[in-house]
């Protein structure tokens, strides 16, 4: 699919049609940037973090379908990967190491300095609500800070994986470098998008036909805006 930006509720409701499209067997590959700095809550985060935070507390926010800590998504490129369960197998997990891989890859191609697959315990901050001071193995890591990380979502026969790959600091989150000041590299969303696909084909043999979303697709995604996404029960849910 081309490059799109989309706002909060948007971005969520298309992954969310991507994971349906998976349990179709269908699998997809998506990038996006986003419209205005939006934080994203992970599923399980209560609403009182951001009402705690004077950083944070003005930005429009989603709630995500999948769990982890609040992601403040700016200067960034975001990844969805639908696979069906079938494809993606039983340790789905897996495919976070292996996209990660993928993107390191497309990163050094781009002149990035490698960034490093993350070991356990290098840094982590349980008292920090954002995501990317929380480091689980396999985000990318340069300079111990995190500029890659991803989650997954399953259901009985899909998964969706969704990943941010912060490509410069958000005034927002003046704690997080990202690439652009790591390693002074500024880096085009488009190309990287293409630069990840051309190494997606060369690791896992894949072919890739971009499409635009068909009006069903679009329904579809409107339906869980209005439902799910735009919804303020949905996103005050905890």
């Amino acid at each position: 699919m081309p490059l799109e930006s989309n706002n909060g509720s948007y971005a969520m409701a298309s992954d969310e049609v991507l994971l349906e499209l998976a349990e179709e067997g269908v699998c997809s590959l998506r990038f996006y940037t986003w419209a205005e700095p939006t934080v994203s809550l992970g599923y399980f985060q209560s609403t009182s973090c951001l009402l705690n935070s004077k950083e944070l507390k003005n930005l429009p926010w989603v709630r995500r379908a999948t769990g982890g800590e609040a992601l403040v998504h700016d200067h960034e490129l975001t990844y969805a990967l639908g696979l069906p369960l079938k494809l993606a197998g039983q340790k789905s997990t897996l495919w976070q190491e292996k996209m990660h891989v993928i993107i390191q890859k497309a990163l050094s191609r781009m002149g990035v300095s490698m960034p490093e697959i993350n070991l356990p315990e290098q840094r982590n901050d349980p008292t920090n609500l954002l995501c990317f001071h929380h480091h689980a193995p396999q985000d990318l890591i340069i300079n111990r800070h995190k500029i890659v990380g991803s989650a997954q979502r399953k259901k009985k026969r899909s998964v969706i994986q969704h990943g941010g790959i912060l490509l410069a600091q958000s005034k927002y989150t003046p704690s997080l470098p990202g690439i652009l000041e790591l390693s002074g590299k500024i880096i085009s969303p488009k190309k990287l998008g293409e630069t990840i696909v051309d190494e997606c084909r060369f690791a896992l043999g894949w072919t890739f036909n971009d499409s635009e979303w068909s009006p069903e697709e679009q329904a579809r995604i409107q339906h869980y805006v209005k439902i799910r996404f735009d919804n303020t029960d949905w996103n005050n849910k905890r």
